[in-house]
């Protein structure tokens, strides 16, 4: 079975769609740091995030060359498509976090699988709504939550979306480093290691720094740091 089924835009197409997805597509090990493409470059492909702990960091640069993280991808995303659909140059800059395994797909291969598969189509109409509709709340949060409100959002957003249920709680599946958080969420990496110690003191996280792994002990308790009409506190 081709790994692509891994990936959650692919996942209801038939063989054949597939098929036509993996006509010319490559595998890349990505180290840690690797540029996959960057801002500006052509929209010549498609990449499929495979399975594993590593993650992929979208970005733009204003005119003084600052950066400004729009996306954090993990395993069983795509990214790098809307360029290939509408023809433009990259929007963003792709580099990885983490050693990563992606499959990336020719930009010619990736529109005919998608003018001959509704699945993929519906798929990605929902995917791109899913992602402005969060594009649009991380902007809310931006301007009227402070930063231990967004850090929480993010974190129960991971852990809903693909956690991993251990003994000790619930496994974040990919690596989050601080200054990628601090980049996500509008902060300075000293906030969000803060914030972290605060929450690990009281018992709500453990953070591995070493492997940027985070596992929460307490969603109930996280959650009422978004929502404190929820209840109790969660210091």
């Amino acid at each position: 079975m081709s790994d692509l089924r891994e990936i959650r835009a692919f996942a209801g197409m038939t063989d054949a769609d597939l098929g036509r997805l993996e006509r010319g597509a490559t595998r890349l090990e990505l180290r840690d740091g690797a540029t996959v493409f960057e801002q500006g470059d052509p929209s010549d492909s498609v990449y499929a995030i495979l399975a594993g702990p590593g993650s992929i960091r979208a970005g733009v640069l204003d005119r003084r060359s600052k950066g400004l993280m729009i996306e954090l991808l993990g395993a069983g995303e795509i990214f790098g498509e809307i360029g290939v659909i509408d023809g433009a140059p990259r929007t963003a800059t792709a580099v990885a976090v983490g050693n990563a395994r992606v499959a990336r797909l020719r930009a010619a291969s990736f529109r005919d699988a998608l003018a001959h598969s509704p699945a993929l189509g519906d798929a990605l109409c929902g995917m791109l709504a899913r992602r402005l509709r969060r594009t649009f709340a991380l902007l809310q949060d931006a301007t009227f939550e402070t930063l231990e409100v967004r850090l929480a959002r993010q974190v129960l957003y991971l852990a809903e979306r693909e956690g991993r249920r251990t003994a000790a709680g619930v496994r974040l599946g990919r690596r989050l480093r601080q200054p990628d958080l601090a980049d996500l969420l509008g902060g300075t990496t000293r906030s969000i290691i803060t914030i972290l110690n605060a929450w690990r003191a009281g018992g709500l996280v453990s953070y591995d720094g070493e492997r940027a792994i985070l596992t929460v002990h307490d969603l109930t308790r996280l959650r009422r740091v978004v929502e404190p009409d929820a209840g109790g506190s969660a210091h």
